[in-house]
Formats: C-alpha cells, structure tokens, sequence
C-alpha cells in the first residue's frame, strides 16, 4: 500500500500512517476472541478457541469471522467445540463465497490455470519452474501471468523463482475449484 501511495502522490508518506497488520501471535488471537465476548458476558470453551485458533491460523480476518459465526451457532454460553465447528463451516462458506470468490473472479483463465498449479504446494510458496512443469509451458511464457497476477495483488514473489498466494489458505480455496 505505501508504494502504490507513493506513485500516486509523491508526498503520500507524509499524508498517512501506516501500520501494518500480520499474523497474530497466539496470545493476540485468543484476547481478540475471548475480549469482546467476555464484555457481553460470553465465555468461550479452551477447546472451542483452539479449533478457531487453528483454523484461523492467526489471520485476523479469519479470527473475526471464525469468532462471529461461532457465536452465532452458539446456543448459550460458553462456546463449545460443536459451536466452533460449525461456526468454521459456516465462516468457510462464507469466505468462500466472498473473501475468496473475490479474489478468483478478477483471474482470468490463463491466471486461474497459473494459481492451481501453485495450489498444488499449499500456501508456502512455489518454485516458477514447478508451475510450469505442471502447466507444460516454457517459464518464460508464464511471465505475463505471473506479472498480471502479482499487480492484481493475489500472488506475491518472496524471493527470485518463487512465488506465494497473498492471503493465507487460498490454495485449499484454489484446490476446491478444481474438485
């Protein structure tokens, strides 16, 4: 975000503050699903929390909409496992049907057929020749996918040859598409 401010107004870094938002440690993802519950006198079960904490794997994004379906499912308080578990199921449908749908309708074809085959490696990244080892195209003719996809902001290239998908848990959605 600093840089496309930056090319859009030279003086951008003087107009914002940024702050940046990352994977939440542990600790952090538990305050942020028990806090706001407890001021409405919710609990939430140890068990409960660490089926969303493990589902969420702490983006927060997943932990809000993990942690607001849960307690939509939740019968009373506090939070159980079978609350939890189907909060997930319905965050799921839910991210899927938004968050990630979102994301897959800006690809076309050709970038769609580019992001399964890095599906095939989870969320950690792959090699460039591996996906096109998989998709049966020369690297080099790759590279406008590649580029196209990086400035729609759905890949990133966290180092030279190697991509990764910019939000967690995309591939198990990319993965889904196929099936």
């Amino acid at each position: 975000m600093p840089g496309k401010l930056a090319d859009a107004k030279s003086y951008a870094e003087r107009l914002f503050d940024y702050h940046l938002v990352g994977v939440l440690s542990r600790d952090e993802a538990i305050d942020a699903l028990i806090e706001p519950a407890s001021g409405e006198g919710v609990k939430w079960s140890d068990d409960a929390i660490d089926v969303v904490l493990d589902a969420a794997g702490g983006y927060p994004y997943f932990l809000q909409q993990f942690g607001r379906d849960t307690w939509n499912a939740a019968g009373s308080s506090p939070l159980t496992v079978s609350d939890a578990r189907l909060g997930l199921a319905n965050g799921l449908a839910t991210l899927d049907s938004g968050f990630f749908r979102a994301r897959w309708d800006r690809a076309t074809p050709a970038e769609r057929d580019y992001m399964r085959a890095m599906a095939e490696d989870g969320d950690l990244g792959s090699l460039v020749s591996d996906i096109a080892t998989r998709i049966g195209k020369k690297v080099m003719s790759l590279g406008p996918a590649r580029a196209s996809l990086i400035g729609k902001g759905l890949i990133f290239a966290p180092e030279h040859g190697r991509v990764a998908f910019s939000v967690p848990a995309m591939a198990e959605f990319v993965m889904r598409q196929v099936s």
